[in-house]
Parts: structure tokens; C-alpha cells; sequence
């Protein structure tokens, strides 16, 4: 083989070398996927299926109130943005503080039917611990307001809606030698829930809507990048989730508790909870 005919063939194996590794390389694109995907599973994670993991009813009007301790996990499942093909998944726990305060009895009508115009101030405090693939635990908080439609009765259900802001600080996937994201998370859910007691149990249904928004910023360092050199950048995708979910109520002396399960587009989860009340 004469010299011009080697060159050729080292530069040829180079350039075939080079086109493998940008193949075998993790894309910006596929690590701005990854974040899209997210969206959907940290949002659930953030803002749960029932706002405060108990039966549909409001609390009463001035003077009464709830306080819900509870626990959660979900599945999220995303583009997997630390390989070139392929999904990962992970189970993401929270751990929180709900209350409810009574700000309107709502109508009373004295017949079976009543309870519209009752209103709730709903708050909450938390974790999203420290998982898997997520670094660090962060707070996550709520805010929001529940509006009873049905007072619960011998004869109908107790029927509510619910508007509220969840929220967390900053949520970090991945380690600074891979390809990682990080950011705050915001989601607002609309609530639609049904409840009837029967007995020392009550069990109860909803379905909502989650609209998400990550503020993210991404990297990828130069050894895993398709480019051959680092990655950096940051977007805020927005995504929307539906959620539908069930559980069950029982009443323990003193103090009464919920276990709920759920599903939404791209995953599951379950949930815990102990509350007292007035």
C-alpha cells in the first residue's frame, strides 16, 4: 500500500472514530427533552393528587379547621439524559404539612341540599427529599383556596373544587460530571373531588389538571457532548398533566387516616396521611 493510500485510510478511520463518538455523545436536544419529560413527573411530585390528602368536604366555616400530616412517592419516568438512547425512571418521595381554615360555612338551606359558596384556605409545607437521581431535598410550598359545591348528607356526597399554587425551590438531577438540570419548579392544579362516609370509612375520588413550569438551566461536559466541548444552557418549558386518583378515609379515635393512589400522563403514585381537625 503506498503512503497517499495509508493517509487516506488513517484519515478515513479518524473521521469514522470522530462521526462514533458524536453518535455515542449525549445531544443539547436530548438533554432539553429529558427537562420537557420532567416537567410532568416533578410537578405531580410537587403538587400530589388531592390537595390535602382527605375526603372532598370543606371544614365548616370560622372557627374550624385541619392540619394533615402526610407522605408520597411518585414515579417519574424521562428521556434519560445522561445516556444517548433510552428512558429512566425514578421514585421521587415528599413529606409535608397540610392545613385547611374555614373562612365560609357556605349556604344553608335546612333541606337536603346545601353547602354551596363554602370556602377553605389551604397551605402547605414540605420536602422533596434527597432520591436517586435528584441531589439535594428541597422545600416545597402551596397556597390555595377550596370551594364546596355538596355539603356531604344522608343522601348526597360532599363535592368540592380546588385552586392552588405548588412550588419548590431549586431541584438538581444529576451530578456535575454528567449531563445534569436543575431548576425551580411552579405548578398550578385545578381539583375536582367527590367524598361520601359510610360507616367508620369514607372513601373519595378526584381528577384535576397540573400546569408546570421549570425555570432550567443544563449541562453537558465536553467528554459526553456531541460537540466535543461543554454544554451549557437554560429554557423554562411549560407542560400539562392530567391526574386522577382515589382513597380511602378511616376514622382512628382521635385522629383520622388516608391512604390514596393515582395516576397521571406519565407515571403513578401513592400517598399516606394522618389529620385532626375541628
Amino acid at each position: 500500500m503506498g503512503v497517499s493510500a495509508m493517509a487516506l485510510a488513517v484519515a478515513a478511520a479518524l473521521a469514522w472514530n470522530a462521526t462514533t463518538a458524536a453518535a455515542q455523545g449525549i445531544s443539547e436536544e436530548r438533554v432539553r427533552s429529558a427537562v420537557d419529560d420532567a416537567a410532568r413527573g416533578l410537578g405531580q411530585a410537587v403538587a400530589g393528587g388531592s390537595p390535602l390528602t382527605a375526603p372532598a368536604g370543606t371544614t365548616g366555616g370560622l372557627g374550624h379547621f385541619m392540619v394533615t400530616l402526610g407522605a408520597a412517592v411518585t414515579r417519574v419516568e424521562i428521556e434519560d439524559p445522561q445516556q444517548p438512547v433510552g428512558t429512566v425512571d425514578f421514585f421521587l418521595p415528599t413529606v409535608g404539612v397540610s392545613a385547611a381554615v374555614g373562612i365560609l360555612e357556605g349556604v344553608d338551606s335546612g333541606g337536603a341540599i346545601d353547602g354551596l359558596g363554602a370556602v377553605d384556605l389551604m397551605g402547605r409545607v414540605g420536602l422533596v427529599t434527597a432520591r436517586d437521581r435528584i441531589e439535594d431535598a428541597e422545600k416545597r410550598y402551596m397556597l390555595g383556596v377550596r370551594l364546596g359545591i355538596l355539603r356531604e348528607s344522608a343522601i348526597v356526597p360532599a363535592v368540592s373544587v380546588s385552586l392552588a399554587r405548588s412550588w419548590t425551590s431549586e431541584i438538581v438531577y444529576g451530578e456535575p460530571d454528567e449531563a445534569s438540570f436543575r431548576g425551580d419548579v411552579a405548578v398550578t392544579s385545578v381539583r375536582a373531588e367527590i367524598s361520601k362516609s359510610l360507616l367508620l370509612v369514607s372513601p373519595y375520588a378526584g381528577a384535576g389538571i397540573d400546569r408546570t413550569r421549570i425555570d432550567a438551566s443544563y449541562s453537558i461536559p465536553a467528554d459526553l457532548s456531541t460537540v466535543g466541548e461543554e454544554i451549557r444552557g437554560s429554557f423554562d418549558p411549560s407542560s400539562s398533566h392530567r391526574t386522577l386518583y382515589a382513597g380511602i378515609d378511616l376514622s382512628l379515635l382521635l385522629l383520622t387516616a388516608s391512604i390514596e393512589a393515582g395516576a397521571y400522563d406519565g407515571g403513578a403514585y401513592a400517598a399516606i396521611a394522618v389529620r385532626a381537625g375541628l
